[in-house]
């Protein structure tokens, strides 16, 4: 039989798989070092002092200074927004008188049912109908004779020679 025996891709891969082996070494990404005499960046350098300009302190900057104008309620509710939007829990709503919220309510609830019987017949809140198109016209409800009445009839305007 090892006469008969054909190599194959598979069969020579293995014969030669332990001769060739190959080491692979790791070396992670070490950055270049930045020369001092680059004259690219100097000039920001110098205006820098060491100092980041933080874009959330700035505008924290422009809102107190943009404050510092408002009258005192105004100011004092402008603070108010602002530490909401910060993360503080917003105050409580202030107490009203059950009865009175009641009636509020009551009050509340005939407007919006107005409002919706004026939707149902076509008209806003006022009451004016909101159909686009012509406008109604009285003088045409008049004349309901004819068709002409509306219109007016026509004379015969004789000519004379």
């Amino acid at each position: 039989m090892s006469d008969d025996f054909i190599p194959t891709r598979a069969s020579l891969a293995k014969k030669n798989a332990c001769k060739e082996v190959e080491v692979v070494t790791f070396e992670s990404y070490k950055p270049k070092e930045k020369k001092e005499n680059d004259k690219k960046y100097a000039i920001y350098e110098d205006d820098f002092n060491g100092e980041e300009f933080n874009i959330k302190q700035a505008k924290h900057e422009v809102m107190q200074f943009g404050m510092s104008g408002f009258t005192s309620k105004r100011k004092e509710a402008a603070k108010l927004q602002l530490a909401i939007k910060l993360g503080a829990k917003p105050p409580k709503s202030k107490y009203k008188n059950y009865k009175e919220l009641l009636v509020e309510k009551k009050r509340e609830k005939n407007r919006e049912s107005k409002v919706n019987k004026f939707q149902q017949l076509g008209k806003n809140s006022v009451g004016k109908s909101i159909a686009k198109g012509k406008s109604f016209d009285r003088k045409r409800k008049k004349g309901k004779d004819g068709i002409l009445d509306i219109y007016g009839k026509v004379t015969k305007v004789s000519k004379k020679n």
